[in-house]
C-alpha cells in the first residue's frame, strides 16, 4: 500500500520556482551584458544563427533529461553523432537516396543508445565508464569510415531545412519546440513520467511497485540515441558535411545545460523547462563570447570551469538541505 501511494504521488522536483527565477534573471543579465558590449549580439542575423545552433544542444539536452532523472548518464552521444554523420555522408556520396541515408544515420545512433542501455543495465556497469568506452570506440569508427576527413553532402534539400525560416523563425526551431512540448507532456502528465521520476528517486521502491527499472532505463538510453540521431540530421543540414569530429564539442555544453537547469546527479528531480533555460544560458554565453572574439580554447576552458562550479554548487546545496 505504501509503495502504491508513492507511485501515485506527483513527481518530485529539486528545481524550485526560485531557482527558475534566478536562472531567468541570470539569462536576462547575460543578454544585457553582451548587448552592451557589442550591438552585433542583438542583430537579427546573429540571433537567428544563435537559435539554429541552440537546436543541437536543445535536442540533446532533452534526450538527456529523462535519462539523468532516472539516474542514467550518457557521454557518448557526441561520438555517436560523429559516426552517424560520416556514415550518412558516405552513403549519399555512393548513390544512396538522401532520406534513406539520413534514416540509416538515425538508426545507427538509436542502436548505439540501445547498446549502451543493455550493457549498463544487464552488466551493472557504471554509466560514465561504460559510455566513455563506447565513446572511444565510436570515435575510432568515425575516423575509419571517413578516412579521417570531412565528406561533403551537396544537396539543396538539406540546405532548405537548415537555412530557411517561417515567420522569421528558423525551421529547426520548430522541431525543437515540438520536442519540448512532447517531453514536457510525457514527464508532467503521464504514467511514464511518474515512473521515470520514481525510478530516479528510489529504484528499490520502484522495483517493489512492480516497475521493471532495467527495462525503463534501457528504453531511456535508446531515446537518448534517437535524440543523437535527430541532432545528426540537424548538424549535417547546417554544415553540409559529415565529419569524424562533428559531435566532439557537443558533450560539454549539453551536460552543462542539463545540470545548470536543475537535473540532480542523484536522480529523481528536474524539469524540461529548467533544462531549456540552462540551454539558453549556455548558448548565450558561447555566442556572446564568440561575438566578442574570445578564442575558442578560452571558451572551452570557461565551459569546463562552469560545469565544475555548477555541479559543486548543487552538491553543496543538496548536502545542506539534507543536514537541516
Amino acid at each position: 500500500m505504501k509503495s502504491k501511494k508513492m507511485f501515485n504521488e506527483k513527481p518530485r522536483s529539486g528545481f524550485k520556482l526560485t531557482d527558475t527565477l534566478i536562472l531567468l534573471v541570470v539569462l536576462a543579465v547575460l543578454v544585457l551584458f553582451f548587448s552592451l558590449m557589442n550591438k552585433q549580439f542583438i542583430a537579427y542575423n546573429n540571433i537567428s544563427t544563435m537559435l539554429r545552433n541552440m537546436v543541437l544542444t536543445g535536442v540533446l539536452a532533452l534526450g538527456l533529461t529523462p535519462l539523468m532523472i532516472a539516474r542514467g548518464l550518457d557521454i557518448s552521444f557526441g561520438a555517436s553523432i560523429s559516426l552517424s554523420s560520416v556514415v550518412v555522408a558516405q552513403l549519399y556520396t555512393n548513390g544512396i537516396n538522401l532520406w534513406v541515408a539520413l534514416l540509416i544515420g538515425v538508426l545507427i545512433a538509436t542502436l548505439v543508445g540501445l547498446i549502451n542501455g543493455l550493457l549498463i543495465e544487464n552488466f551493472n556497469l557504471i554509466p560514465i565508464i561504460a559510455t566513455l568506452g563506447t565513446m572511444a570506440i565510436l570515435q575510432a569508427l568515425a575516423l575509419v569510415v571517413s578516412d579521417s576527413r570531412s565528406v561533403s553532402i551537396l544537396t539543396d534539400e538539406l540546405y532548405f531545412f537548415a537555412t530557411k525560416s517561417f515567420l522569421k523563425i528558423p525551421i529547426p526551431i520548430y522541431v525543437l519546440v515540438i520536442l519540448i512540448i512532447a517531453y514536457w507532456f510525457i514527464l508532467s502528465f503521464t504514467k511514464t513520467g511518474r515512473v521515470i521520476y520514481l525510478v530516479g528517486a528510489n529504484p528499490k521502491v520502484a522495483t517493489l511497485s512492480g516497475i521493471k527499472t532495467k527495462k525503463v532505463k534501457i528504453l531511456l538510453y535508446m531515446f537518448m540515441g534517437i535524440a543523437a540521431g535527430i541532432a545528426t540530421v540537424i548538424i549535417v543540414s547546417l554544415t553540409g558535411v559529415g565529419m569524424p569530429y562533428h559531435g566532439a564539442k557537443l558533450s560539454l555544453p549539453t551536460l552543462s545545460a542539463v545540470v545548470l537547469g536543475g537535473i540532480s546527479l542523484a536522480g529523481g528531480s528536474g524539469t524540461v523547462w529548467g533544462t531549456m533555460v540552462g540551454v539558453l544560458i549556455v548558448t548565450v554565453i558561447f555566442n556572446g563570447l564568440s561575438v566578442l572574439n574570445v578564442p575558442s580554447y578560452y571558451i572551452q576552458i570557461f565551459q569546463g570551469l562552469a560545469l565544475i562550479l555548477i555541479v559543486a554548487t548543487y552538491e553543496i546545496r543538496n548536502k545542506a538541505a539534507l543536514a537541516r
